[in-house]
């Protein structure tokens, strides 16, 4: 990425001379393997190039005016950025996480630079008392207008929310982690129901954002090939999820899983992270959320047995058709049903817990990459089969 500023190159080595502003141009590259920021003003007029390997902090404090600072070590010197352009600002930030998110780089949002120097270049550009934190509606009032964005990259942002007009990007890479967001809120997940984000989308991060349930409009996201939802609350995963025919890596990590869906043991994974779980319980049954369904439900399987309501029919019928929808704009009383349904293991017919078997086996996934706890070897997998006479057509 490349952006005019205005820089200031502070030297911390004694004795520290006055920086001055400069107009610069300052791009990230990769050289051999090595990546780079290069730094081309006046002063260095044939580029300066810093390590990324080199950095040490980076200060976001002011980053809603324009303002970055980033530390070297090596040669020993913050580097001042502002712009009137801030959104530009905010968008280099956040490549740079891309680049340094794997590196123990310390990102200071409370520290300011006058921290690290008294240096009055220091304080009076950065030290402004009456600075506020950086604010989300700025965020996505300038994000929203960049229509050929590609990745999108908003974790750890604190986010109070994630507008619908997110889903109106062709983004293919889309990361909301570490993020407390409302999770129960109606409208929160109607990004997933945009048409143009379900067509472009392939990397989903959700990591560490206090998820409880997957949901169900993530089955819109059809051309998705990595979901990662590590570090959340997740007790299953729908059966639904096997509607995301192209996935190829999921991550699940450090949740409170007790099997998976067996719609899901037939595919060949690049990568699968299931350690941390609770595969290795010796009580898989009780964690069953059909089982459980269907222990306080007051419905009973003889009622179908031969016909299912209109409603699942046409729950099953919305399905099939792969349209996206928003939850509000169907019953309440059905939204539960979307994390109950999934596909017999036979036909393939969608199906409810209420007129199905719900069974176990017990295997590896498979998978190029598979990490899993020490000691584990087979894990549960739930599948769900007809229970209505006359309707599989599984030989009988």
């Amino acid at each position: 990425m490349l952006i005019r500023c205005w820089l200031a190159m502070q030297d911390l080595n004694p004795p520290r001379s006055k920086a001055r502003l400069l107009k610069s141009c300052l791009m990230t590259n990769e050289f051999y393997n090595n990546k780079y920021l290069s730094v081309k003003n006046e002063m260095h007029p044939n580029i300066k190039k810093y390590k990324w390997t080199m950095l040490k902090k980076v200060y976001t404090k002011f980053i809603k005016d324009g303002k970055l600072g980033l530390e070297f070590t090596e040669p020993k010197q913050v580097l001042l950025i502002y712009s009137e352009e801030k959104s530009e600002v905010f968008m280099f930030y956040t490549e740079l996480r891309t680049i340094f998110n794997d590196k123990k780089v310390k990102i200071g949002t409370s520290q300011t630079l006058k921290e690290v120097s008294a240096n009055n270049f220091v304080m009076d550009c950065f030290d402004d008392s009456k600075t506020n934190e950086f604010t989300n509606d700025f965020l996505f009032e300038n994000i929203l207008s960049l229509k050929c964005l590609t990745v999108l990259l908003l974790a750890y942002c604190d986010l109070p929310r994630i507008p619908e007009e997110v889903g109106n990007l062709s983004i293919k890479y889309f990361s909301i982690s570490g993020n407390a967001l409302p999770t129960n809120q109606d409208t929160i997940w109607n990004w997933m129901t945009k048409t143009t984000i379900c067509e472009t989308l392939l990397i989903l991060e959700m990591d560490y954002i206090g998820l409880k349930r997957l949901p169900f409009e993530i089955t819109f996201l059809r051309n998705l090939q990595k979901l990662s939802i590590s570090h959340n609350s997740l007790s299953y995963l729908p059966q639904s999820i096997v509607e995301l025919k192209k996935l190829k890596s999921i991550t699940v990590n450090g949740n409170s899983l007790a099997y998976l869906p067996h719609c899901l043991s037939s595919r060949v994974f690049n990568s699968i992270d299931i350690s941390d779980n609770l595969f290795n319980s010796s009580r898989t049954q009780s964690y069953d959320h059909l089982l459980q369904y269907l222990s306080v439900s007051e419905i009973k399987i003889e009622d179908f047995d031969h016909v299912k309501p209109l409603s699942h029919l046409a729950l099953f019928s919305l399905m099939d058709n792969c349209v996206p929808f928003k939850r509000q704009d169907i019953p309440r009383s059905l939204w539960i049903y979307f994390r109950l349904m999934g596909r017999c293991v036979f036909c393939m017919r969608w199906i409810l817990p209420e007129y199905s078997q719900i069974s176990f086996s017990h295997f590896s996934p498979r998978a190029t990459e598979l990490i899993q706890e020490q000691g584990t070897t087979n894990i549960p997998w739930q599948s769900m089969l007809c229970s209505i006479p006359n309707i599989c057509t599984r030989p009988i």
